[in-house]
Order: structure tokens, then C-alpha cells, then sequence
């Protein structure tokens, strides 16, 4: 397994390759992800996230964005408070392998290699397993937000981890 940041425009097709396969996966369960619009280049590649793809045996197998900042979701944080975790998710054929926690583990050492203390995430408030697989790998419930994103009005559940730092 490897984790690379998504610079090429390989790296990048790739990444929206692994949105568009989950997000099918998702569909077929009768869950709505992201719709079309949401899984763009010019929506997934915004100035100032960073995109991370993990490779499976050379094969892209999940991804994430990593912001210091997020007006839209945690717009009551300050910038710089913790690293967001955005777009994390996992190609179908890659289902159940334990690639989330992999993905984490990454996260938490972005964070800490920065000294910010904290790990944040949002997903819709109704999806109940991921929400329970946020909670096993010690995320905390905070709230509850509803914002309009490209047209869409979402109902998320906020979680965040906080980080023991070395002195």
C-alpha cells in the first residue's frame, strides 16, 4: 500500500475514477453520495485541498482531501484548528478491506507533521454505518449542520478526533 498526493493529471483522473466507483457502489445500496456535479475535477480540485490517493498493489483504491480549513462545514473553527477530511472514499472493489483506517492513520500523521490538533469530518447525518465506522476509529460526535453545496441542501453529522501531540 501507498499513499501519494494526486499532482499529475493521471493521479488525478485516477482519484475521480475511485469518487465515481464509490459513489456507484453507494447507488446501488439506494444511497445518494454525490451527484454528477459534485464529482468534477473543477469541484473536487479546489485551491487550497489537497488530494490523496492510496494505491492497492499499484491500483487506485481510495482517496481523501485534506484542507486546514473549512468555511463551509466548520465555519465556527478557526482556520488552521485541524486538518478536514473531504471526498474520503473507498472504489468498490476495494469494499471491507480496511482502507478508511489506512486513510486515517495518514490524516493523523498530516496533522501532526503540521502540530494541528485535530482531525474533522462530515458525512449525511443518515448514514448510519458510516457514521458508526467514524465512531470506532475515535471520532466524536459533535453536531448536527445543514448547508446548501452547488445546489444541493445537506443535513451532516460533524465528528472530530483530537490528536495527542509530542512535546
Amino acid at each position: 500500500m501507498k499513499i501519494v498526493k494526486a499532482e499529475t493529471p493521471e493521479q488525478k483522473a485516477a482519484f475521480l475514477e475511485v469518487l465515481a466507483s464509490a459513489n456507484q457502489r453507494m447507488a446501488k445500496k439506494g444511497i445518494v453520495q454525490w451527484l454528477p456535479c459534485h464529482l468534477t475535477a473543477e469541484a473536487v480540485f479546489e485551491p487550497g485541498k489537497e488530494p490523496y490517493l492510496l494505491l492497492k498493489d499499484g491500483v487506485p483504491a481510495a482517496t481523501a482531501l485534506f484542507s486546514v480549513e473549512d468555511p463551509v462545514f466548520w465555519p465556527d473553527k478557526e482556520p488552521g484548528s485541524a486538518v478536514y477530511v473531504h471526498r474520503f472514499s473507498v472504489a468498490e472493489k476495494f469494499a471491507g478491506s480496511g482502507l478508511p483506517q489506512e486513510l486515517l492513520a495518514f490524516a493523523e500523521s498530516y496533522a501532526r507533521e503540521r502540530k494541528i490538533p485535530f482531525l474533522r469530518l462530515d458525512c449525511r447525518a443518515n448514514r448510519e454505518k458510516l457514521r458508526q465506522l467514524y465512531e470506532s476509529c475515535g471520532f466524536r460526535f459533535v453536531d448536527i449542520v445543514e448547508v446548501d453545496v452547488l445546489g444541493v441542501h445537506l443535513c451532516n453529522a460533524r465528528y472530530e478526533r483530537p490528536l495527542e501531540m509530542s512535546l
